[in-house]
């Protein structure tokens, strides 16, 4: 049987320089720094420990770790254990446990944005439990997510690999899920859209629905890349029956079926009815946050007035309320955007000059570079047609109209597949009650 080569460590660092020295600086730069010493020594003693090297040099003592528990609590489960862990013979067992500590750590390191550390750690996890090809999934997708595309694919294939030879067949999934993400990064649509289909069948043939649904999902997102609208669709309402009524993932498709349609097609009506049907279930609040925007911007698109001011006052007064900041620039450019779309160029600059102002605050230099772009064309004391239809380019699909036929009754399966099923009742593709008459 053929089978890929071991893809080996992935270098992170230059050879000449300290050891894991970018868990510091990683760490450190975003603010955690009283955790960043520990987590570096805790990488360096495991690998010595699993590998019966002399551990002493790196030792972590058990002050070190309560005082870094006590100033990062969401690391009080995982350290402590760890800690003790590497006190005993590195057994099968105690290997194990090492492995699934240190991919509770890569977590909270990837939460946390620190992605090289995140990277570091799964090698670890790897090394520990190289049976277990969760590992080695989780390698291949950071590597992916920091562009290392070589590495990343390399380990994908090894990670499906150990997965299918354990029968794993949800890893597997994942990591040809992984694969087709990582063609589609690189832009090759056709082999993407090989992967994804090749997972949708393993899902298929294991019963994994909520994979299968993210691979329809996945193949949905292809084909509206490739501009086929009625593929696109269909793909959709075959991962809503998939996943399933009241499924959370349908919430995260009905979000991005709405912004394409509102962002690049101009269905701003059946946007609205979408995002409007969002507003029972997506609370979390950065997340609510976008999700107020965005149906301000599709309302004024659809010449929905009072919607429209409804959800501007709305997202301005959930704005107030959240001192993180997270999510306000993205929010604020769509309430300009918004104010475009009624021509109230006013209301537009006031919004993106204070989008400009928190993405500079918070470094976000794609919402500073749209901010600056929507200043720059409402500032003007005469407003050019040609700078406007670039910059506010809702306003000519407004006047184009919609142009997706198939938009409308999709709108109206994604808003009935948001609500679970209690009573029992067969169910239809979207979720709806089947009649068997």
């Amino acid at each position: 049987m053929c089978y890929p080569p071991y893809p080996g460590p992935i270098v992170l660092e230059e050879q000449d320089k300290v050891p894991y020295l970018f868990v510091l600086q990683e760490l450190a730069g975003i603010g955690r720094e009283s955790a960043a010493r520990v987590v570096r020594q805790l990488v360096q003693e495991v690998r010595a420990w699993g590998q019966g090297r002399d551990a002493a040099a790196h030792a972590t003592t058990a002050e070190e770790v309560r005082e870094t528990v006590e100033a990062v609590p969401e690391l009080g489960a995982t350290l402590p254990a760890l800690h003790r862990l590497l006190r005993g013979a590195p057994d099968e067992a105690a290997l194990e446990a090492a492995g699934l500590a240190l991919m509770h750590l890569a977590t909270w390191a990837e939460k946390v944005a620190a992605y090289r550390t995140a990277l570091a750690l799964y090698q670890a996890a790897e090394e520990a439990d190289s049976d277990n090809p969760h590992y080695a999934y989780h390698v291949g997708r950071m590597a992916r997510k920091l562009a290392l595309y070589d590495a990343a694919e390399a380990w994908l294939k090894w990670a499906n690999w150990i997965a299918r030879a354990r029968r794993r067949w949800e890893v597997a999934a994942l990591c040809t899920s992984g694969l087709g993400n990582l063609h589609r990064q690189r832009g090759n649509l056709p082999l993407a859209t090989r992967y994804h289909e090749l997972t949708r069948r393993i899902a298929r043939r294991h019963n994994l629905r909520t994979l299968e649904g993210d691979a329809l999902y996945d193949l949905a997102g292809m084909s509206f890349d490739f501009g086929d609208m009625p593929r696109g669709t269909e793909y959709t309402r075959r991962a809503i029956e998939a996943y399933g009524s009241g499924h959370s993932r349908i919430y995260t498709l009905a979000r991005d079926i709405a912004w394409m349609w509102m962002d690049r097609l101009g269905e701003f009506e059946n946007a609205a009815h979408v995002l409007s049907a969002l507003l029972e279930h997506i609370w979390e609040p950065p997340e609510r946050l976008l999700l107020l925007s965005s149906l301000t911007r599709a309302a004024a698109g659809a010449g929905w007035r009072e919607v429209f001011e409804n959800m501007w006052n709305e997202t301005w007064a959930l704005m107030r309320q959240q001192p993180s900041r997270e999510r306000h620039a993205a929010s604020l450019t769509q309430l300009a955007l918004a104010a475009g779309n009624f021509g109230y160029w006013e209301r537009a600059r006031i919004a993106a000059d204070e989008a400009l102002h928190v993405a500079e605050e918070r470094k976000e230099g794609e919402m500073i570079f749209l901010a600056e772009t929507i200043l720059e064309t409402v500032r003007s004391n005469v407003i050019a047609e040609d700078r406007m239809r670039q910059v506010f380019r809702d306003r000519q699909h407004m006047l184009d109209g919609g142009k997706d036929e198939h938009a409308a009754s999709l709108a109206s399966e994604l808003a009935n597949a948001m609500w679970a099923r209690r009573d029992g009742a067969p169910l239809g593709p979207a979720g709806a009650l089947t009649y068997a008459g």
